[in-house]
């Protein structure tokens, strides 16, 4: 097996893993500073990663996804000059997320034209799949047919466990014993609703509470385009129960899991379908509660409803907020996580056959006719 990716600063270019060969092919530098920038870093990947991939080996079945956003558009023609079948992951939607996040103008030129030329990708690949029910419901209605698209959910890191607060060494060192931890974990982007996390946070301060309750820390934990502008409003609201963290390595993520009382994950609702928040599974993972900010909906909503794993709050308020993480973080151990966890794990392995049956399928099929040999 042969993956392709991008560079990573101090990565060689070939390395093999597990008998897996990586490629990291060069491209220009990828800044999130300016969209633009960051769009001409994306394109300058795509031819790279077309040639380098006709220099490998023939491949039985060619897999794309949708990080650079529309590098599903080169399946259809590895799979037309290789005869390999094709099958696109999708793991966010454009235009329309760029157009959700006002990244660029809703049905203008540019989105139309991205729109086009996503929907004859995804046609011209051989099998789909989406990671969610929501976003299987969005790209039918683009008018692709249900039977060539297959919902696999994302799963959580086979590290990821419930570590006890008396055994976690991550919640010793940030001095949170005794407290009620309330953690967000993962990118903060353009997608994630944070004011209303942070008025929250406001109701909740230690004066607030009066000592009702052990005092609530709100820990935000990795990096994103909003970090900063949540770094900026901690500060000019002097909100001294909030804390950032950078991103924690994998081998130490099942302690900053476990580490919080209860878990937010967000989402805007013109985003339902379109991205799937994966971090929930990560929150299951650890078997710890989780408030869900978004769309009832959307996959990440169902499955909270679906394991009793938490509250959804569709159209969130700071007193909804605050109240839910009350509950959440007061209610006593009820075999919700044992479930939660269970469930994660058996989702992990559901996952992984699913798409061993998928890729068997398409690499048993006929290949199809190519316009050129290689390799």
């Amino acid at each position: 097996m042969h993956i392709l990716t991008g560079p990573h600063p101090g990565a060689p270019e070939v390395d093999r893993q597990a008998g897996v060969w990586v490629h990291r092919v060069d491209g220009l530098a990828f800044t999130r500073e300016s969209t633009w920038r960051r769009a001409a870093a994306y394109l300058s990947l795509y031819p790279r990663f077309l040639t380098h991939a006709l220099r490998l080996p023939r491949p039985d079945v060619i897999v794309t996804k949708t990080d650079p956003p529309m590098l599903k558009v080169l399946g259809p023609a590895l799979g037309a000059l290789t005869g390999a079948r094709t099958v696109h992951w999708a793991q966010d939607l454009y235009p329309e997320v760029a157009e959700a996040l006002q990244v660029i103008p809703e049905r203008g030129v540019l989105a139309n034209a991205m729109r086009s030329l996503s929907t004859w990708a995804l046609n011209g690949h051989d099998h789909i799949v989406a990671v969610g029910r929501c976003m299987k419901r969005r790209i039918e209605a683009r008018g692709i047919s249900p039977e060539k698209i297959s919902v696999i959910p994302n799963w959580a890191p086979s590290t990821v466990h419930p570590v006890p607060h008396e055994q976690n060494t991550f919640r010793t060192k940030q001095g949170w014993q005794g407290k009620t931890v309330v953690m967000y974990s993962g990118n903060m982007g353009l997608a994630h609703p944070f004011e209303v996390i942070l008025d929250a946070a406001e109701q909740l301060r230690p004066e607030q509470l009066r000592h009702e309750r052990p005092d609530m820390v709100f820990a935000f934990v990795g990096e994103g385009p909003r970090k900063a502008w949540i770094a900026e409003q901690v500060t000019t609201r002097n909100l001294s129960n909030v804390t950032l963290l950078p991103f924690q390595p994998k081998d130490r993520l099942a302690e900053s899991l476990s580490a919080a009382d209860v878990h937010l994950v967000t989402m805007q609702s013109e985003v339902e379908g379109l991205v799937v928040p994966s971090k929930v599974y990560g929150v299951l993972a650890a078997g710890r509660p989780c408030v869900f900010l978004g769309p009832e909906r959307s996959e990440a909503a169902q499955r909270i409803r679906e394991l009793n794993a938490g509250t959804l709050l569709p159209h969130p308020t700071p007193a909804a907020v605050a109240e839910a993480l009350k509950q959440e973080s007061g209610k006593q151990p009820d075999g919700r996580d044992h479930k939660a966890y269970i469930s994660a794990q058996e989702g992990r392995t559901a996952a992984v056959t699913a798409f061993n049956r998928l890729l068997r399928q398409a690499g048993n099929s006929a290949p199809k006719a190519t316009g050129a040999r290689h390799g």
